[in-house]
């Protein structure tokens, strides 16, 4: 029991000192004014400078408002049932154990970690070092992939922006941490879009897959509009109205609901779920439903931070946004591809919203 007792200590120190390793730490941000659709998500105050919450990636991936919220929404009414059961309070019956199994896919090992976490008060601290971790990965990836230097055939000027440069060229004033900020978010955002195309899928498929999540972007309508057109065509709806009613909203949000998202109001987690419940294969949709939250997040933040004497618009901080995701992504592909080049991202044409 000694010796497998030292095994598991001597895992759980190198899997935290991978952790640790993979972690990148965020820099201190200063917003000029509160952010609107994400007012919280940062714990940060208009004017004080400070380091952004763990809490903000939480909302990003799972929509909550914390990752103890995710993990309450996670065991639902029988949150309270897990606690006992992790702090053995009381005896736990058999078929309460039997839901807390369920509301963690019958996976035996993870509910008796999470009930360790919870029992030692280090659960919520333990799934943000994950997922920092898991962020600071991904993060570290897109940046090495995309530093890499391609001259033009003709001119031999390097055709791979750089970051400082480009910013300065926008009707916006950020300083170096936020614009590297809201760049780190979107190679985030980037790297969920295109990594499982990178070893599976030609060229054309990536740039198209770089260019919709863009296009969630584009002008004449905010994010969540974007995406809720999508949603539309998949189910054939002429308009929201309709696909309401063809999503079988009707009992769980008013037509209206829709409505006011499209317009702004926030697209919650709880909304992609339910619109998208009806369809054949939800997935693709329920995941750029989350990547239409994390760019209405950076928008939200980019006219937040705006120093400028006349701040950023939605509309216009968007269509900064728009174009640095396509700047981005055509440095990736200039990055990786010496004798491959694929028509970058910017010269395809997004389908108009109907």
């Amino acid at each position: 029991m000694a010796d497998r007792g030292n095994v598991e200590t001597l895992q759980d120190n190198t899997a935290r000192t991978l952790q640790g390793a993979l972690i990148q730490p965020f820099e201190e941000l200063t917003i000029q004014r509160a952010m609107t659709l994400f007012p919280t998500a940062l714990g940060l105050l208009p004017g004080c400078q400070g380091l952004p919450s763990d809490d903000f990636l939480a909302n990003l991936l799972t929509g909550r408002r914390s990752f103890l919220a995710y993990i309450r929404r996670g065991f639902g009414r029988d949150f309270k049932n897990f606690e006992n059961y992790a702090l053995q309070k009381v005896r736990t019956s058999p078929a309460v154990r039997a839901r807390l199994l369920n509301a963690v896919g019958s996976d035996e090992q993870l509910l008796e970690l999470l009930a360790e976490l919870l029992r030692n008060g280090v659960l919520a601290q333990r799934l943000a070092g994950l997922t920092r971790a898991g962020e600071g990965f991904l993060y570290m990836l897109m940046r090495a992939s995309s530093s890499g230097s391609c001259k033009c055939s003709n001119c031999g000027a390097e055709m791979v922006s750089q970051s400082a440069p480009w910013w300065a060229g926008q009707r916006c004033v950020l300083g170096e941490a936020e614009s590297r900020f809201v760049d780190r978010v979107l190679y985030d955002v980037l790297a969920v879009s295109l990594i499982p195309l990178m070893f599976g899928g030609g060229w054309s498929r990536r740039i198209q897959a770089a260019d919709s999540l863009a296009s969630l972007c584009d002008a004449g309508a905010h994010p969540f509009r974007h995406w809720l057109a999508l949603v539309q065509r998949a189910y054939r709806a002429k308009d929201l109205t309709a696909l309401a009613t063809r999503a079988g909203l009707d009992s769980q949000f008013p037509d209206s609901h829709l409505q006011r998202c499209g317009r702004g109001e926030m697209l919650t987690v709880d909304t992609i779920t339910s619109v998208t419940a009806r369809l054949r294969a939800p997935d693709t949709l329920r995941t750029q439903g989350m990547h239409a939250r994390a760019l209405a997040f950076t928008i939200d933040f980019l006219v937040a931070a705006d120093s400028s004497q006349e701040p950023l618009t939605w509309s216009e901080a968007q269509a900064v946004v728009a174009a640095r995701v396509r700047q981005l992504a055509t440095d990736l592909w200039l990055s990786i591809s010496k004798s491959v080049r694929p028509v970058p991202p910017q010269h395809l044409e997004p389908e108009p919203l109907k």
